[in-house]
């Protein structure tokens, strides 16, 4: 009997413990028994650790990389830090799997009983419950003066997406209580005065040009950061529906957003939802008595929570949890804390995060993939239409600012940049769902291969336009590249993997190179971008070897290797393999026309579904600690 294959069984078990342990568990701490790596699409990857480390040492020194004995030092540092990517995620599984954690909870992740705090990843923070009034805050005077120049100068860029949300003058009120109370502070009004003082004085570091005031400003963000993580760690999720409580929530979330912690956000961003249907902020008819102001106000908290619950659905490969027929608003938006085209660019990024909500949906949600191809097909060309609008709403608008110089116009021409980006990244995701339809790949269709081109180009000249400005290259990569799936970089190396060509249209491994170049400058400021840095040369010098190895010995290398990447859900399943499966489901000598082309369908559906999340998994990894793994050393 063939045994199935461990990807098969992930698609058959897929979800399962998720559900479970959701059921077993209902207390409302937040992260108390849900850890960030429960479910995040299931990847094939985990399942084929021992395999996948033995087989490619084998593999390698078969070719001219190795001396038939050992491995060149550079692949076997290559083929080290792949071991421990799926190490990190194999080890994730079991935690989530074993259904027992300690009751104090973590602000990251949880720790298991069975495992010590000597053993566990640095990266995990844990807390005693404290009383929010005992934590200390940043000195009364450098919150003044900070707030004084955010009254008279631009707002901080670090605050560009939490002020579509938040209002100056009521943080300013905000801050003035917390620091006046008398009694232990609401949770709300901790997080957002803590939040906001964390992206001020994080800002101010990095623009500070004298040393002590910028180690001052770097002591008061970590002071204002740990204030924040404290506050969420010990949060109470049945706290009631009430506007403050929402901002809270979408502060915390943005936080969690920037530090990478898209599992944490979720959760957030899930209670935020809930607590918006509750107040009825999704139905315009509860808000037929309400001032413009009050109404511009619920409607913005209401859209802001929608556009991360839709990017975040698709990030993560999870059901949204705001349906858009359950949604009486207009997709627009009444007001916007900001001039033309302020209000312009929030109604595209509404639209585009409807469009993100029914790429998951149609596209890669378990009952998409059930559908015909025919059926998916159709819906690809529907998004792809819709997006293509949108992006020539935000090209026309991004004409009209793409010369200005400074102040406000240079923000909005690199913020319709960045959308650009997002358009095409999402866009290359839609098309990754169509069949393979030319001689350039099996595995993808020609138009996803021009969209993933197309965005990393775009991505270059955007982060060029930045120039060295560090503050606005971390809210571009955080908001762009990290915050919903920038696909073009995985799709770009899977293509390089499959044709073992570097040079192909001007040269993917330089494409994959340039990009990687591109996050070094924002490294040394952001965690966030410097795990994304490390995972992305991780798979470049990968690609690169790879190349090499086909290269230097064409045939053995590279049916081993294909056959190790495709256990990864990096190449499509080969023909023979097709014509196999035809055979064994027509149970026949013959293979018919038909069962052979709906296995084939078969097979490209399963293999779709693999790519999709094993997409999920490399993202997911941003959020371990991956301080092991360090690409910058390997061997030259």
């Amino acid at each position: 009997m063939d045994r199935p294959s461990p990807a098969a069984s992930n698609r058959r078990n897929r979800g399962v413990s998720a559900s479970d342990r959701e059921d077993a568990d209902n207390s409302s701490t937040f992260l108390d028994p849900e850890d960030a790596e429960t479910f995040e699409g299931n990847s094939s990857l985990a399942a084929h650790t021992a395999f996948a480390s033995e087989f490619l040492a084998d593999a390698v020194r078969k070719t001219t990389l190795g001396d038939g004995r050992s491995i060149n030092p550079k692949f076997d540092a290559a083929l080290n830090s792949l071991r421990q990517i799926i190490t990190m995620q194999n080890r994730n599984q079991q935690r989530s799997t074993a259904g027992v954690w300690s009751p104090a909870p973590g602000f990251t992740n949880p720790v298991p009983e069975n495992e010590s705090e000597e053993n566990s990843a640095p990266s995990r923070k844990h807390f005693q419950r404290t009383n929010l009034r005992d934590l200390p805050l940043p000195p009364m005077a450098l919150v003044r003066e900070q707030l004084s120049e955010m009254r008279h100068g631009p707002v901080p860029v670090m605050l560009a997406i939490l002020y579509t949300f938040i209002d100056y003058e009521h943080f300013i009120d905000r801050c003035r209580q917390l620091y006046f109370a008398t009694d232990s502070p609401p949770e709300a009004s901790f997080i957002i005065v803590n939040a906001g003082l964390t992206y001020i004085f994080f800002e101010a570091s990095l623009t500070a040009s004298d040393p002590a005031k910028k180690a001052r400003y770097e002591e008061c963000r970590a002071m204002s950061q740990n204030n924040l993580e404290i506050a969420l760690a010990q949060l109470n999720m049945m706290m009631p529906a009430t506007a403050e409580n929402i901002e809270a929530l979408l502060m915390g979330a943005c936080f969690c957003i920037d530090e990478s912690r898209a599992s944490l956000a979720w959760i957030l961003v899930s209670r935020t939802a809930h607590m918006c249907r509750t107040l009825g902020y999704h139905q315009i008819h509860t808000m037929k008595d309400d001032n413009p102001q009050t109404k511009a106000d619920k409607s913005l908290l209401f859209w802001c929570t929608y556009m991360l619950d839709k990017a975040l659905s698709l990030r993560l490969g999870r059901a949204s949890v705001l349906q858009d027929y359950d949604i009486s608003l207009p997709h627009v938006t009444p007001d916007a804390k900001a001039a033309y085209p302020g209000k312009e660019v929030m109604t595209l990024w509404i639209q585009h995060a409807r469009v993100l909500g029914r790429i998951y949906e149609r596209l890669y949600s378990p009952g998409a993939l059930r559908q015909p191809e025919a059926l998916r097909t159709e819906q690809v060309n529907v998004l792809a239409t819709e997006q293509k609008r949108l992006m020539a709403e935000t090209v026309a608008l991004l004409r009209e600012f793409e010369n200005a110089t400074g102040g406000e116009e240079r923000m909005f021409a690199l913020t319709l940049k960045s959308d650009e980006v997002s358009f095409l990244s999402s866009l290359a995701l839609t098309y990754r769902a169509l069949p393979p339809n030319g001689p350039r790949s099996r595995a993808f269709a020609d138009e996803c291969i021009d969209a993933a081109r197309a965005s990393i180009a775009s991505h270059l000249e955007a982060t060029a336009l930045m120039q060295d400005e560090q503050s606005l290259k971390i809210v571009y990569i955080h908001w762009t590249i990290l915050y919903a799936p920038f696909i073009p970089f995985i799709v770009i190396f899977c293509l390089v993997i499959e044709t073992s060509d570097g040079n192909g249209a001007g040269g993917d491994l330089a494409r994959l190179a340039a990009f990687v170049r591109s996050l070094e400058n924002a490294c040394e400021v952001s965690s966030s971008v410097r795990k994304l840095h490390q995972l992305c040369q991780v798979l470049y010098n990968v690609a690169e070897l790879y190349v090499e190895a086909k290269a230097a010995e064409p045939v053995g290398a590279g049916s081993e290797f294909d056959v190790y990447l495709s256990q990864l859900g990096f190449m499509p399943v080969d023909e023979g393999a097709l014509n196999m499966m035809a055979v064994q489901t027509a149970g026949m000598e013959g293979v018919d026309g038909d069962v052979s082309m709906l296995n084939r369908a078969v097979a490209q559906t399963n293999q779709l579904e693999d790519w999709f999340s094993g997409k999920n998994y490399m993202m997911g990894l941003l959020e371990e600690d991956l301080s092991g793994i360090n690409p910058m050393a390997w061997p030259s």
